[in-house]
């Protein structure tokens, strides 16, 4: 049970963070990133193109892994149905809180504060290992049929890929800047901070 409490704060935090770098719009990860361009291209709200689009990686992973398998499924959704749901949440609130209309330097300070928020989530859920982000899933399949630097690179490429075909379209770039570059320098000293502090808390 304490697994899974462990888990839930996981998935807030993860929700929390990326939600504040989406709204301050000074650049998120670049798998977010896309999403954000995406959204505006498909004129939904976060919840829809968050869930869309994971369930269009769900079915990535099954191709990669050759068969369905219902637990890996479940487990899935268990992350993506809360984690679309809690991205437009906090979104709304930091927009009501008026973080998209702030200075600059205000929007760039929330926008580290939300990486560092997000990758500790993602370190806890790490810790879990019991429930992930599609993606994570994917980058996981990735490695076993490819090699590690393919897959790094698959990461970074194919989301740019995305959002640059979305600029056609949306004649701007949503959630892609300078905390892009940060977020991705500083995602391994980051994680690695957090797991630290965390592995011993977390013995399930």
């Amino acid at each position: 049970m304490r697994r899974y409490r462990f888990l839930a704060l996981a998935i807030i935090l993860n929700s929390i963070g990326h939600s504040m770098t989406i709204v301050t719009n000074m650049g998120s990860m670049p798998w977010p990133a896309s999403i954000v361009n995406i959204m505006h291209l498909m004129h939904w709200n976060m919840t829809e193109t968050i869930f869309t689009e994971g369930l269009f990686v769900i079915g990535l992973n099954i191709l990669l892994v050759g068969e369905f398998v219902p637990k890996e499924f479940g487990w899935e959704l268990t992350f993506l149905i809360p984690y679309s749901i809690l991205m437009q949440l906090f979104a709304d609130v930091w927009r009501f809180c008026g973080l998209n209309t702030s200075q600059i330097l205000v929007r760039f300070g929330f926008d580290l504060l939300g990486l560092v928020i997000a990758f500790a989530g993602y370190a806890l859920y790490q810790q879990c290992d019991c429930c992930y982000h599609p993606h994570d899933k994917l980058t996981v399949f990735l490695k076993r049929r490819a090699t590690v630097k393919f897959t790094k690179y698959f990461n970074i490429v194919l989301p740019i890929i995305i959002i640059l075909l979305c600029a056609m379209k949306n004649q701007a770039i949503y959630a892609f800047n300078i905390g892009t570059l940060i977020g991705f320098l500083g995602q391994g000293r980051i994680v690695s901070f957090w797991q630290e502090r965390l592995a011993p808390r977390c013995h399930f």
